[in-house]
């Protein structure tokens, strides 16, 4: 499951939150939060089935002109999952 916020210019993009699920428990559950392609601003394994979520006190923000891209990565065989991003807003 992937989340796409596109580039705009001189505007960066923020959440406050996010919210995820796997069927059953993943074998490989990760959920990044990626400023463009490949620089993480949040890494966090997932070990269980969902929902979980987290609230960041410090909400999560990434780079003016720069997409943000919130992955749930695949559980594993059989498993699905999704992600939601909270709070989300441009400043």
């Amino acid at each position: 499951a992937v989340i796409t916020y596109a580039a705009v210019t001189g505007r960066r993009h923020v959440i406050t939150g996010l919210r995820w699920s796997y069927s059953a428990a993943p074998t490989n559950g990760l959920v990044t939060i990626e400023d463009g392609s490949g620089t993480f601003v949040f890494k966090e394994y997932v070990t269980n089935g969902g929902p979980g979520h987290w609230t960041f006190d410090k909400p999560k923000s990434g780079t003016a002109g720069t997409a943000m891209i919130i992955t749930l990565s695949a559980g594993g065989s059989g498993i699905s999952g999704e992600v939601g991003a909270d709070g989300h807003y441009l400043e």
